[in-house]
């Protein structure tokens, strides 16, 4: 009764958090909007400029940071259950490099100029789909073994990096300056008409992950215990690893190359909420939701009127994040 009270608060908690968040990231920017400027919305004569700014600039921003925060968050924990190594997530598996490969194709070959909003994601999210195929394919000669699944992540985002590196020595300089603040994780491209399609997706594929949670306990058992219950855990992996792998490629190939997330929030939310996954993957969407909507708003105010990739804001938090814990086990095996 007392766990059910504690996660119950947790919940609420980190739910009002949120939505304070959001507010706050709508009215803080290189513009700022006072809360008193909300009745020239619904003026008979509107401020146009402002709806505009609110509307049409950072609310699809805003939606787009939670998103992309909860669903990179979700895949990392099921990647850290299904490998059962806590420094998995969607990134080591390869993912990273695909998108970056995909979309350096389009901007260097100068599609972005034309029409970004489409080209750049559908381009980004092939390339996540090759490298995501390529690393099951590898993997599925070992029966989907932990470490052969990390190991063919790792070979593929090098092997991604490197043509990437190519496609840049050979591009002219604009279009390289455009595909690196893409790629350095970039919120600020986001298709307010793509938004609605993403977001329905990202909302399935957590409550499939969730409604998957007490399979993916089993698994992280280990599969003898899985057998024993009827579970076919193979084909379990595959499906999980499917699920996720496609949550990351759609929102990967909105806003660029977001990296530590997938890390970072399932760590701290099973020292939090415990690992019993059916309660730790909607408790990881809205930490992770909360956690991406802040970086960005940092990201965007932190050296006004330069907006810095939120990519940048993460990866420091991550490195940061990592250099304590590694400090912290050293302490703990003396």
């Amino acid at each position: 009764m007392f766990f059910k009270k504690k996660m119950l608060v947790i919940f609420i908690c980190l739910t009002i958090l949120l939505i304070f968040s959001m507010l706050i990231s709508l009215w803080i920017g290189t513009t700022s909007i006072s809360i008193f400027d909300i009745k020239h919305l619904f003026a008979v004569r509107k401020d146009i400029n402002l709806e505009r700014t609110i509307f049409y600039i950072r609310l699809p921003r805003v939606v787009m940071a939670v998103i992309t925060g909860a669903t990179l968050s979700v895949s990392g924990c099921v990647f850290q259950s299904i490998l059962k190594n806590p420094l998995a997530d969607p990134f080591t598996l390869g993912i990273s490099g695909g998108a970056a490969f995909g979309a350096a194709i389009a901007f260097v070959s100068g599609l972005f100029t034309v029409a970004s909003a489409i080209l750049v994601p559908l381009f980004a999210l092939g390339g996540v789909l090759i490298s995501v195929f390529i690393v099951y394919l590898l993997s599925s000669y070992k029966n989907f073994d932990s470490n052969s699944m990390i190991l063919s992540g790792v070979v593929v985002s090098y092997i991604f990096s490197s043509l990437v590196m190519l496609l840049y020595v050979l591009a002219p300089s604009q279009n390289v300056q455009a595909a690196l603040m893409w790629l350095m994780g970039n919120l600020s491209y986001v298709d307010i008409n793509i938004l609605p399609v993403v977001s329905i997706f990202a909302f399935i594929g957590v409550l499939l992950l969730t409604f998957y949670g007490n399979i993916l306990n089993l698994i992280a058992l280990g599969g003898e215990k899985s057998k024993t219950v009827g579970v076919n855990i193979n084909q379990t992996i595959k499906i999980l690893f499917a699920i996720a792998s496609i949550m990351t490629a759609i929102t990967v190939s909105m806003c660029g190359v977001i990296g530590f997330v997938g890390l970072i929030i399932p760590h701290i939310m099973k020292k939090i909420v415990g690992v019993n996954n059916t309660v730790l993957i909607p408790a990881c969407a809205l930490s992770g939701a909360l956690f991406l909507l802040i970086c960005d708003t940092v990201a965007r105010i932190i050296i006004l009127p330069i907006q810095v990739p939120v990519g940048v804001v993460t990866s420091i938090i991550g490195g940061v994040f990592f250099i304590c814990l590694f400090v912290r086990m050293k302490k703990e095996t003396k």
